[in-house]
């Protein structure tokens, strides 16, 4: 038996696997979604704690304590939050990755080429505000004992998977995992390390930053806040999408895997050579055995954020879940376009301050063809990019596996095969991320010892073909109304 954790961007999950990786049961709990300012995304750091404590509670009747028993856990990559030394309790709200608040921040350091080259060769990664570096910089700046705090010590900087394992220990783990390092712009992404080079760059005076393991490292021991009478090894940590492909085992170059889940993030294989492009983010997939694995990525701000978008925001819909079926009767948009850059276009645009649209709108346009516009988008982006890496980084994708909570809507799935013109695999199990961290905590704990042993977990798939002789002409509309408006 194991326990598993996953700290997403909506909620917090807590799950029990028995000993061969099936899952016994799983509960969650969301959070608020704080956005007090135009563009300013928060979240309530000692609310997701409590939220992860009353969900181990709930669920310890159901854990039987044994000498194998770890605790792994995944997290949304790029949140962070600057949180007290002593207590272990956030100082301010965790700042997330939505966020847009370090934009100024961004364009200022842009102004360089030099700047841009030394961030692109050390990272991987594109100056963006989706990243922490800027965002904590605009916070420090507006919160000067904050800054004053982390210059002396007596507050720590964490990612999420760092604040859980703070608390979880009791204080006695400062540490993180490499894919969460990785995503932060100060972590050097070749040499695996601390960049003092982009602390100075962003003016970041911080005493002390968490020890980095690899994900499949024991963290710490934890009695989850005396739940339990004994304490366990916290093994297996990892980034929320490092862990998803890890989970669908892409070890071989060109393995691609899409997430989607409030975003859609995509990666692909590019094996243990560090390499990085202008226009495209590298992605340090995971770190095992001191060998690195790289991911060319795409990050999709939008995906089922969008539909949660239709459902809180224009209240077309009473919950997620009745997209399913109008996708399915609502044979196309009617023309109507769908560009959900709500909080800017990410890969392979990077266009941060374009705003969202909805186009061709007519007088026999009704409710179910704005949703139907809002799931083609989702599979239109997803196409775009890949265009994109194939035609201009020369990357060809195969194997594309795929998972998170879409994947249910079996019509969207045939339909985004179509648009792809591509096989894909879909496991109908929505919790690779989780699954991932666990497989990790496996290896960490030397349950099992090497990546061949754990080919035997490799979930199940369903294959989708695509209909050749199908055309997406509404995939057409949509890249013409993005370049018209857009590009």
């Amino acid at each position: 038996m194991y326990i598993s954790i996953d700290q997403s961007t909506s909620s917090s999950t807590v799950f029990i696997y028995d000993n061969s990786l099936k899952l016994l049961t799983k509960l969650s709990k969301s959070h608020k979604q704080i956005q007090n300012q135009l563009g300013h995304v928060e979240h309530d750091a000692e609310e997701i704690y409590k939220n992860i404590l009353f969900l181990l509670k709930k669920i310890s009747k159901k854990i039987k304590l044994h000498k194998n028993l770890f605790l792994s856990i995944t997290n949304q990559r790029e949140t962070f939050v600057i949180f007290d030394t002593l207590s272990g309790k956030p100082l301010y709200n965790a700042i997330v990755w939505q966020c847009r608040r370090g934009q100024k921040i961004c364009d200022k350091i842009n102004k360089s080429s030099k700047n841009q080259s030394l961030i692109k060769k050390n990272t991987g990664l594109k100056l963006d505000t989706y990243f922490p570096a800027p965002k904590l910089v605009k916070l420090l700046d507006n919160k000067k004992k904050l800054k004053e705090k982390l210059k002396n010590g007596s507050a720590l900087f964490g990612t999420i998977d760092t604040y859980l394992i703070y608390r979880l220990t009791n204080k006695k783990s400062y540490a993180t995992d490499y894919t969460n390092a990785s995503r932060t712009l100060f972590f050097n992404n070749k040499s695996l390390n601390w960049s003092k080079e982009l602390l100075k760059l962003f003016d970041l005076n911080i005493k002390m930053l968490p020890q980095v393991k690899e994900s499949a490292s024991i963290f710490g021991y934890t009695n989850l806040n005396q739940i339990l009478k004994d304490k366990i090894p916290i093994a297996g940590v990892m980034g929320d999408s490092q862990a998803s492909i890890f989970a669908n085992q892409c070890f071989n170059k060109g393995n691609t895997k899409i997430t989607l889940g409030t975003g859609a993030s995509i990666l692909t294989n590019i094996g243990n050579q560090y390499s990085y492009k202008k226009n495209t983010i590298t992605t340090l997939s995971y770190v095992y055995n001191n060998k690195p694995s790289y991911s060319y990525e795409c990050l999709i701000n939008y995906a089922g954020a969008t539909v949660s978008w239709l459902n809180s925001n224009l209240k077309i819909i009473n919950k997620p879940q009745e997209t399913n079926s109008i996708f399915t009767k609502t044979n196309n948009s009617n023309g109507v376009v769908f560009i959900p850059a709500f909080v800017g276009l990410s890969s392979p645009h990077w266009l941060p301050n374009s705003k969202g649209m909805i186009y061709g709108l007519t007088p026999s346009v009704n409710k179910n063809h704005i949703i139907r516009a809002a799931l083609e988008s989702i599979a239109f982006q997803i196409k775009d990019y890949l265009d994109d890496l194939e035609k201009n980084q020369k990357i060809i994708c195969n194997d594309i596996y795929i998972d998170g909570g879409i994947v249910s809507n079996l019509s969207f799935m045939n339909f985004l095969s179509d648009t792809l013109k591509r096989k894909i695999y879909v496991t109908n199990f929505e919790d690779m991320s989780s699954y991932g961290s666990l497989i990790m905590g496996l290896l960490g704990t030397k349950i099992e010892k090497n990546l061949k042993d754990i080919s035997k977990y490799k979930q199940k798939y369903t294959i989708y073909h695509p209909n050749k002789n199908k055309i997406i002409d509404s995939y057409k509309k949509w890249k013409d109304v993005l370049n018209n408006f857009y590009l």
